[in-house]
């Protein structure tokens, strides 16, 4: 199955490449923060095979520093701003590090464009779109679109790395603290702007802990399907992270009111 998908650069722009469109300003800022980038790229690169060149690491976290500085508000104070950019330099080097991988580059691609049509549905239609009609964004078949969220979601890219914020040491910064807490809410209001269902499979993994097998016991469907939905579930919440004009679920909110149904 193809999806036509854009195939990326091995290694990402440099620092000028990636500010070339940035403010005075931002420019200074983003120049501040070189330390920040630096700093995060040494602490990756220990680990990492010798192949990996850390001029490479430090474009990448370039990339990820702009587009903080980009989506960031702008009466954000400095500690939350230093704390958001360490969350997005960091992720940034790891899409990088993943992207080396030609299968890897492949489905990160195929995941990335999912939730840019969930994104693009949306906003056309008001609403989350059902799988359907998602399948017909991409232009696939609904079981191809079934098939390509099981691959994401076995290759583990079906999550939402809410632990990732940056630094990782045994007494986490305030900063640290406030982010992880702001994503974690932003997080919990995506989910429910979701189907009850996903909901359900959301809740039962992450709050029971249960497996994806015994997901499917309780959905009555197979291990395979419970993967799926959940990567289903997953893109949906990354698109509504990134913009996608939804409101929480009403029916799902009375529904919980209520004892659970399948």
């Amino acid at each position: 199955m193809s999806l036509d998908l854009p195939r990326p650069s091995q290694v990402p722009a440099p620092p000028s490449v990636a500010l070339a469109h940035a403010t005075p300003a931002r420019e200074s800022r983003a120049e501040a923060y070189l330390p920040l980038v630096r700093r995060i790229a040494m602490r990756l690169i220990r680990s990492l095979p010798s192949s990996i060149a850390l001029d490479d690491i430090i474009s990448a976290g370039w990339v990820g520093l702009s587009e903080a500085l980009q989506r960031c508000p702008p009466d954000m104070s400095e500690s939350d701003l230093e704390a958001y950019a360490s969350y997005r330099v960091r992720g940034a080097i790891l899409d990088y590090l993943r992207s080396l991988d030609p299968l890897t580059r492949k489905l990160r691609g195929a995941s990335r464009k999912i939730t840019q049509t969930v994104v693009g549905l949306t906003q056309s239609l008001g609403r989350l779109p059902e799988e359907d009609e998602i399948a017909g964004g991409l232009g696939v078949t609904l079981e191809q679109y079934h098939e390509l969220l099981r691959e994401i979601g076995e290759a583990g890219f079906a999550r939402l790395d809410i632990d990732t914020v940056e630094p990782s040491s045994a007494e986490p910064s305030p900063e640290a603290t406030v982010l992880k807490r702001d994503l974690a809410t932003r997080v919990s209001s995506a989910i429910s702007a979701l189907p009850e269902r996903l909901q359900l499979v959301l809740g039962l993994h992450y709050q029971e802990e249960c497996t994806l097998r015994e997901i499917g016991a309780v959905l009555g469907v197979s291990e395979s399907r419970a993967c799926q939905l959940h990567a289903e579930a997953i893109q949906l919440v990354r698109a509504v992270l990134e913009g996608a004009p939804v409101t929480p679920n009403r029916e799902a909110r009375a529904e919980r009111r209520r004892p659970a149904r399948i």
